[in-house]
């Protein structure tokens, strides 16, 4: 199901590729059009655009420019060098704790706007400090690697009691 490499690059192929480019992009500006100094409905309505609306109308350009095929092998490539730089080698103990201590501290704005909203600040500061915290959560996860990614799993598998040996544990369950 791959394309042919032989396959010529005509303008279809460019400007697939930069509607795919700019399917990434358009989320990532969203953050700026508060700086833009609109008024809070026409804010809402531009980021909502770009956030939701934008990227994938770009995604379906893409594909139809690329065709499937392009398409496809374009993102099995971008898959790859994103598998391969953070879920192939397994984190360091100071990559993992690195990654734990931002995810812990990317939590911290959401409690503070929570139980004590006079310590936040006002206005667009509020709104860049929550952004950046919930961009932070993600990029923590990804620092953390796959052996995070194993952990959280294993919280979503019920594997039975055990005893303290490890070993299954043996007692009628509906005496428990």
């Amino acid at each position: 199901m791959t394309a042919d490499p032989k396959q010529p690059k005509d303008w279809r192929f460019y400007a697939g590729v930069s509607a795919l480019i700019l399917s990434v992009l358009f989320p990532l500006s969203a953050l700026l059009v508060p700086l833009l100094g609109l008024p809070s409905g026409e804010a809402t309505l531009i980021s909502g655009f770009l956030l939701a609306g934008a990227p994938e109308i770009l995604i379906l350009l893409a594909v139809a420019l690329l065709g499937k095929e392009n398409f496809d092998r374009i993102i099995s490539c971008a898959k790859g060098v994103f598998f391969a730089a953070f879920f192939q080698k397994p984190a360091s103990k100071l990559r993992y704790s690195i990654g734990l201590a931002i995810f812990i501290l990317s939590i911290l704005p959401l409690y503070l706007v929570g139980y004590a909203p006079s310590w936040m600040p006002t206005g667009n500061a509020k709104l860049f400090l929550l952004a950046g915290a919930d961009l932070a959560c993600l990029v923590s996860v990804f620092v953390m690697g796959g052996e995070f990614w194993r952990k959280f799993r294993s919280l979503f598998v019920w594997e039975g009691l055990t005893a303290r040996d490890g070993s299954p544990d043996r007692r009628n369950l509906n005496e428990v």
